[in-house]
């Protein structure tokens, strides 16, 4: 597991109703992020579709998606012909 992962994590996610693992009146906070989610070519190099998904990953956790959410947000950050080719799969 990546140390953003592990970050993400030991954040509070604004359920106050768990223990948590800090003392004191600490309040839950939101984290603004803007990530740069780049249009995915169709690489079959492994390590740029792993930095691909990983981005992706971040961005999901920060906003928590549903699975739904993150299949269309994933569709609109590739390129054309693979969009065609997903519509075309599941159809």
């Amino acid at each position: 597991m990546d140390s953003f992962s592990q970050i993400l994590q030991w954040l509070p996610r604004g359920d106050t109703s768990t223990s948590n693992n800090y003392s004191g009146n600490a309040t839950p906070f939101k984290v603004q992020v803007n990530f740069e989610i780049p249009i995915f070519e169709g690489q079959i190099y492994i390590d740029a579709v792993d930095q691909w998904l990983n981005l992706l990953e971040g961005y999901f956790s920060v906003h928590d998606f549903s699975i739904q959410e993150k299949i269309i947000f994933a569709l609109l950050k590739e390129a054309p012909h693979i969009k065609d080719w997903w519509e075309t799969y599941y159809e």
